[in-house]
């Protein structure tokens, strides 16, 4: 397991690993299905959150570049998810 510097995400780690473990020996089709529904909830609740702070920065004046660089996107793209969520599309979901 890879060390994480905040005990908030290090539960949650704990928490996914202890479901994932909790689906060895079901059937892998249910495995499989199982696993990209958490997926898909995970990513999809990341994603908005991650724009939704994108947003925070921006608001308090932090430029594209910043906010690229501290969520490890370019700032085209921030540009773009920030533009998306002001005209209510929302973050894409992957």
């Amino acid at each position: 397991m890879d060390k994480v510097s905040d005990p908030r995400v290090g539960f949650l780690r704990s928490d996914v690993e202890r479901f994932c473990q909790q689906l060895d020996g079901l059937a892998p089709a249910l495995r499989m299905r199982l696993l990209e529904e958490l997926r898909s909830a995970l990513v999809g609740a990341l994603d908005e959150a991650r724009v939704e702070a994108m947003a925070a920065a921006s608001d308090e004046g932090w430029g594209l570049r910043r906010i690229g660089t501290f969520c490890g996107v370019s700032h085209e793209q921030v540009r773009r998810l920030l533009a998306e969520r002001q005209a209510g599309g929302g973050p894409p979901v992957s």
